[in-house]
């Protein structure tokens, strides 16, 4: 059974697990490495977390201090790592609001060039039905040659018969008052 294997071949397996560990030496000695909040997580992951905790605890403990690791040091990691990932979460909250207000001030643009373009389409529909209606000619209205156009004078209303003809008396109507 691994529990009950040499010190030097239990410490290789559980440097092996936790991804670190006291490396060996040249010369035989423990060099001490660091061992900190990342590879506490990464042994805890590998116990039962649902079965006796104070046990846990316990033999993690004195596995760690086997190791010459000392508990306040990966708690002091620890507390970095805290900050450090407030940090970054802090972070990512204040680009996600600039995004949002990115995203406001979009959708207040897309508005308005939506009112613009529906307000662009009434007004091109109805520029094109007075242009279909320029043909025709409209209702009411005499059409007129462009030789015979009514001319409005004091003294009445006559058709001209040219660019300067002056009407002929019996060609006036009375103004209608």
């Amino acid at each position: 059974m691994a529990m009950f294997a040499k010190k030097e071949n239990w410490e290789h397996k559980v440097a092996s697990e936790v991804g670190g560990g006291p490396v060996l030496a040249p010369s035989g000695k423990t060099a001490s490495p660091k061992y900190g909040i990342a590879e506490a997580i990464q042994l805890m992951r590998g116990l039962p977390g649902d079965q006796n905790s104070e046990l846990v605890v316990r033999v993690v403990r004195a596995t760690l201090a086997s190791l010459e690791v000392k508990l306040p040091e990966i708690i002091e990691d620890a507390t970095q790592k805290q900050k450090s990932v407030r940090d970054k979460i802090a972070d990512f909250h204040a680009k996600n609001a600039e995004l949002e207000k990115q995203l406001e001030a979009h959708r207040k643009e897309i508005a308005s060039l939506e009112a613009d373009l529906k307000e662009t389409t009434e007004v091109k529909e109805r520029l094109q039905l007075a242009e279909s209606h320029a043909s025709m000619p409209m209702p009411g209205l005499p059409s007129v040659a462009a030789n015979k156009l009514p001319v409005t004078t004091l003294l009445g209303t006559a058709a001209s018969h040219g660019s300067h003809a002056v009407p002929h008396a019996d060609q006036l109507t009375p103004p209608k008052l």
